[in-house]
């Protein structure tokens, strides 16, 4: 009895496990292409939550900067229907339509479905830059991804009438750390640089066919024009400039727009700069006195031509004079050099960023033993002057004459309406031992 009874169970069991394996593993796909979109229908074999199911569908096309748009229709709780849009501009990629474990009406199980469509396309040319840099690439945007092996005999590219040899190649495409090709846009490469301002014709053939098997409608001829050559045309300091200051501002102009510059100085810290048709080299630091220093300069212009540029400067000649330069970027300090060598180094404290000091190169010209501010209500001692109302000098001191214990704290950090700071000691060697006339460079990283 038990056992008939076990065989009936199993019997009766055999169509609901049949019905779940299918349910859970088999779906009915169809697909449909229209004239302005594409249609995916699945048909699933349990009725299914659509509210899951809508959180759990996902477009992946081949390109993932180029998601097409896409509605969702239930036409009951078995059937869904999505409807796919391309943009123009790229319609015939591989999209692929995913649903990843959405839930079903029936309890605990789930399902995941995964369509590959591709939208048969006729091939159309899309953009062709107008400018190709001399050595190269051009840029041809088709409006459908193409069969690579139809692109290369397809495609004349021509100088007086003359084939320019080249490879085509697809842009490739880096999202997330992947990398793909895209085969909507090609490059042609020319196997060696075209001349200047010169026009090149494009000869786009009828064999060009899409991934999704159609061929172009027509032949299609294009004019593009080569890039002017890039050229400097002004520098500062100027080639082979002698007598230069100690912080200049390193600058080439050149003949067109830049979209890259770099420039540097061996063993020169600086911050380098690019706008409009400039490149600008800051250093960050002073430089040494009787020194030449080479200048590396590399440019690109908007239209893809490449430049390049060293050249030679020499810096004043100070033999074996005093000169002072100024720190304002993080720890404030003062260095005293003699020639390329430091013979002092003062902590300091610069103008605040509601009084800041005057940046540039000065020289010391007027000086006192003491100062009184009314109304500041503050005085210092040892003051040098170097540029209107700036000086160097002591930390200040109060209405009793005693220095004031706050602003000896201060010192290292931006502290002073604009003067620069010293310890009492450092103030009374710095007056004592650095003439009036000699050069102070006052600078600040930013």
């Amino acid at each position: 009895m038990g056992t008939r009874f076990l065989r009936l169970s199993i019997l009766c069991l055999l169509p609901v496990l049949l019905y779940l394996g299918l349910a859970w593993w088999l779906e009915i796909v169809r697909i449909n292409h229209h004239s302005d979109h594409s249609t995916v229908t699945i048909v699933f074999l349990t009725p299914m939550n659509p509210q899951d199911v809508e959180a759990k569908l996902s477009l992946r096309p081949e390109q993932p900067q180029v998601v097409p748009a896409h509605r969702s229709r239930w036409l009951n709780s078995f059937v869904l229907a999505v409807d796919i849009y391309e943009p123009k501009r790229l319609r015939g990629q591989q999209v692929i339509v995913q649903i990843d474990r959405a839930a079903t009406r029936l309890p605990l199980l789930k399902k995941t479905v995964r369509v590959a469509l591709r939208r048969p396309e006729r091939p159309a040319l899309y953009d062709l830059d107008p400018v190709m840099p001399s050595k190269g690439p051009l840029e041809i945007r088709f409006d459908t991804p193409l069969r690579p092996e139809t692109v290369p005999a397809n495609i004349l590219i021509t100088l007086d009438q003359n084939p320019v040899k080249g490879d085509f190649k697809p842009r490739i495409l880096k999202a997330g750390g992947a990398v793909q090709e895209d085969r909507a846009t090609w490059l042609f490469w020319p196997e060696k640089p075209v001349p200047h301002d010169t026009n090149l014709e494009v000869c786009i053939g009828g064999g060009i066919t899409s991934a999704g098997g159609l061929t172009m409608n027509a032949v299609v001829r294009r004019i593009v024009r080569t890039a002017p050559a890039l050229k400097v045309v002004q520098t500062a300091p100027g080639l082979g400039a002698t007598g230069v200051d100690l912080h200049p501002e390193i600058q080439a102009a050149f003949n067109q727009p830049l979209s890259w510059g770099w420039m540097n100085i061996n063993g020169v810290r600086g911050r380098v700069d690019v706008w409009a048709n400039q490149i600008q080299f800051t250093p960050l630091e002073p430089l040494m006195p009787d020194q030449t220093y080479t200048i590396h300069a590399r440019a690109v212009s908007r239209q893809g031509e490449q430049a390049h540029l060293d050249w030679h400067f020499a810096t004043l000649s100070l033999g074996d004079k005093l000169w002072v330069a100024v720190d304002l970027e993080g720890e404030h300090n003062v260095t005293v050099f003699r020639g390329n060598k430091p013979v002092r180094v003062f902590k300091a404290s610069g103008g605040k960023v509601t009084s800041p000091t005057p940046l540039g190169t000065y020289f010391l010209y007027n000086r006192g033993y003491a100062f009184w501010n009314q109304r500041l209500q503050e005085g210092a001692y040892y003051w040098v002057q170097f540029k209107g109302p700036y000086l160097v000098h002591s930390v200040p001191f109060d209405a009793s004459g005693k220095l004031k214990q706050e602003e000896i704290e201060k010192l290292g950090q931006a502290a002073s309406h604009g003067c620069i700071r010293l310890s009492l000691e450092d103030a009374k060697w710095f007056f004592h031992h650095v003439p009036n006339g000699t050069m102070i460079v006052i600078y600040n990283q930013h």
